[in-house]
């Protein structure tokens, strides 16, 4: 009989699992992100395959698609998740990192604009929102490393 272990809730957070204090106020901004392979661990394939989620303002933002470190360039969907009232695809992101691409969206009570831009090492993405009529203003997210 063959047995396969599922790893533990910490093992599986040290490779899908970023949390940092934001620089300007203080509080702690936590990155889920799933990959192949996990992104927050070493690797060496030039295409990673990922799936994030930051929950901030009262939503999740959603990231899912692929970037090929090599030449910077991605390709993905973003998206928000509104609590009881669903989930509502946001933009594509298509383009290179290094340009910064930028996209702006308006669905059901979620309006703003997102740039996304390779520096440092990592994706980041620079994002503002008016929420259910609540404007939250530009934050700067550190989203997932490419080594």
């Amino acid at each position: 009989m063959t047995y396969t272990f599922t790893p533990s809730l910490k093992q599986w957070l040290v490779g899908h699992h970023n949390s940092y204090e934001h620089e300007k106020t203080g509080k702690l901004i936590h990155v889920y992100a799933i990959a192949d392979p996990p992104v927050y661990a070493e690797g060496d394939s030039d295409r990673i395959d990922f799936d994030i989620e930051v929950p901030l303002w009262a939503v999740t933002w959603i990231l899912k698609g692929y970037v090929e470190k090599s030449i910077l360039e991605i390709d993905a969907a973003f998206s928000v998740k509104i609590p009881i009232i669903g989930t509502y695809q946001l933009a594509k992101v298509n383009g290179n990192l290094t340009d910064r691409v930028k996209v702006t969206f308006g669905v059901s009570v979620v309006h703003g604009d997102a740039k996304f831009y390779y520096s440092n090492g990592w994706i980041y993405v620079d994002l503002s929102a008016t929420i259910f009529g609540k404007v939250y203003g530009r934050v700067t997210i550190k989203l997932i490393p490419l080594p």
